[in-house]
């Protein structure tokens, strides 16, 4: 078999990291030639410049754009660089990339994405609706479109509350003051609404894996999350075996047909120790690559099932006690790369042998020797 030659997006890995690098390092594991194209929107996204990451980045038009600037750019980089598949891992992508299947397999891009129906149907704003025909929880949402509206939705859930951006980002406010910034930060940053979310107290659980289209799951790996960030972003998690949390998730993604990557957001509520679902995203998270490391490798089964074009058989379910810490490190780059990209030139991610060294020529010569 050639080897793949792939598009992924979303390469950032520093705060609030996204799941691209992630991604591309899982399928080098199963498949090191891959030929890899980064599709990227900041030329600061570090995981253009870690070794290992795509082997060319292209930057992009961001989806609020539209349809026709982000097809046109697509067509310049399958001529630059042709790819067979792709792995977009935004929300704000796939909101638009599910109404461009037809286009994007009329240029031969295979992807495995949901339809626009199941992504409507696990939006935030649509979540309570969709738990009620489903039959599990999920906390009081109500979605906001200003601060005043934020104010009178707040008094009748009550404090203190999570406030979510349309795609990402969440913050908890206690108060009127809080709840009046975050709302105001992040409609100017996501756009309307904002969703107000009811608390839950309880320990927080996050479940990836990959939705066959018929209501099936072809991997599932479930974790606690341990480490938690002042955005509620996990820093550290630990893989459980509960079949309470299996079944919750797979009867969410049951009754969704879901098809494609996903994660279920849970708590386990303290009060009465049943699972409550707070999100559903439609993607793979950043912590994807942590379950390749001990043979649940997702990314891998999706681009197997689309290069071949059959099912991969299920998948055993992850051993418990694996568990993941967030590690910062630096990525070594040359100001001749940003300003390459940020022109919108394509560029070619050289070998870190090949790549400007730093001088070492105003160490003193001790250390130089």
């Amino acid at each position: 078999m050639n080897a793949p030659r792939i598009a992924v997006s979303g390469l950032h890995r520093g705060d609030n990291p996204q799941p691209g690098a992630g991604i591309v390092r899982s399928i080098r594991r199963l498949y090191p030639d891959a030929f890899i194209v980064g599709l990227v929107y900041d030329a600061m996204e570090s995981g253009i410049y870690i070794d290992g990451g795509p082997d060319k980045v292209f930057t992009m038009p961001y989806p609020t754009t539209g349809a026709v600037s982000f097809l046109m750019r697509l067509d310049h980089v399958l001529e630059e660089a042709p790819v067979d598949i792709f792995i977009p891992t935004l929300d704000s992508e796939i909101e638009l990339l599910v109404h461009l299947e037809h286009d994007l397999h009329a240029r031969g891009l295979m992807t495995y994405l949901p339809d626009a129906d199941m992504l409507s149907s696990r939006s935030k704003s649509m979540l309570s609706e969709f738990a009620d025909e489903c039959g599990v929880t999920t906390p009081r949402t109500e979605p906001v479109y200003d601060a005043r509206g934020a104010l009178a939705a707040a008094h009748r859930l009550g404090y203190p509350l999570m406030v979510k951006g349309q795609y990402y980002d969440a913050q908890l406010a206690s108060n009127d003051e809080e709840l009046t910034a975050a709302v105001t930060k992040l409609l100017t940053q996501w756009g309307a609404p904002a969703l107000l979310q009811s608390c839950i107290r309880g320990p927080e659980f996050n479940a990836m894996g990959l939705g066959d289209g018929e209501g099936g799951v072809i991997g599932l790996c479930c974790i606690r999350k341990t480490i938690i960030s002042d955005k509620g972003k996990g820093l550290g998690g630990m893989t459980v075996s509960d079949p309470k949390l299996e079944n919750f998730v797979i009867k969410i993604i049951s009754h969704l047909k879901w098809r494609g990557p996903f994660e279920v957001e849970a708590m386990k509520d303290d009060a009465t120790g049943d699972y409550t679902l707070i999100e559903i995203n439609p993607r793979f998270p950043a912590w994807v690559d942590f379950p390749s490391m001990f043979g649940m490798n997702l990314p891998a089964a999706l681009v197997e099932m689309l290069v071949t074009g059959f099912r991969p058989k299920p998948m055993s379910r992850c051993a418990a006690g694996h568990f993941y810490l967030r590690h910062q490190i630096e990525v070594l780059g040359h100001i001749n790369d940003i300003a390459e990209l940020s022109a919108g030139s394509d560029f070619a991610v050289k070998p870190a042998s090949l790549r400007p060294q730093p001088t070492s020529s105003h160490l003193p010569q001790s250390v130089i020797a």
